[in-house]
């Protein structure tokens, strides 16, 4: 497969762990989300991918994250794995990511490209009190688009 556009959505809900005060203005926190995600393709396939995240997210004293960063674990139905970078940051008020591929195994050996994503979530609790004083969850959607080469799915 030559590269070609992919547009990748995918849910799921990801846990924040309690997080450590860096400074007066500023926490981290670790989190772990598991998605399913599906991968279109512009020649028309589609595949279905369960998809696992863990980072560290930067958040300040009213819950905003401005940056995070963390590992991308895919595997599909055949087994095969597809790993990733994920680079989170705040823009024009919405919390933005860049995708980074470059590992795989089977059909996504020798995988690379970057997508930019968009990410929309809630906290699982609406009451929740600002900065988070422990565990929380979050349910959310993904959604994002660009060029990948995928040589595994070359036909």
């Amino acid at each position: 497969m030559a590269t070609q556009r992919v547009e990748i959505t995918a849910g799921g809900n990801a846990d924040w762990s309690t997080p450590v005060r860096v400074d007066e203005s500023m926490l981290q926190g670790s989190y772990q989300g598991i998605f399913m995600a599906r991968f279109a393709f512009a020649d028309g396939r589609a595949h279905y991918l369960k998809m696992r995240i863990v980072g560290v997210d930067e958040m300040d004293n009213d819950g905003e994250v401005p940056s995070g960063f963390g590992a991308l674990e895919f595997q599909d139905a055949d087994g095969d794995v597809l790993r990733g970078r994920t680079d989170w940051y705040r823009s024009d008020g919405a919390d933005r990511g860049t995708w980074s591929f470059a590992s795989g195994t089977g059909k996504w050996k020798g995988t690379n490209g970057k997508l930019e994503m968009l990410l929309t979530y809630l906290a699982d609790d609406l009451t929740m009190k600002l900065p988070p004083r422990g565990p929380v969850r979050f349910i959310g959607f993904i959604e994002g688009a660009g060029d990948i080469d995928v040589p595994g799915l070359s036909q």
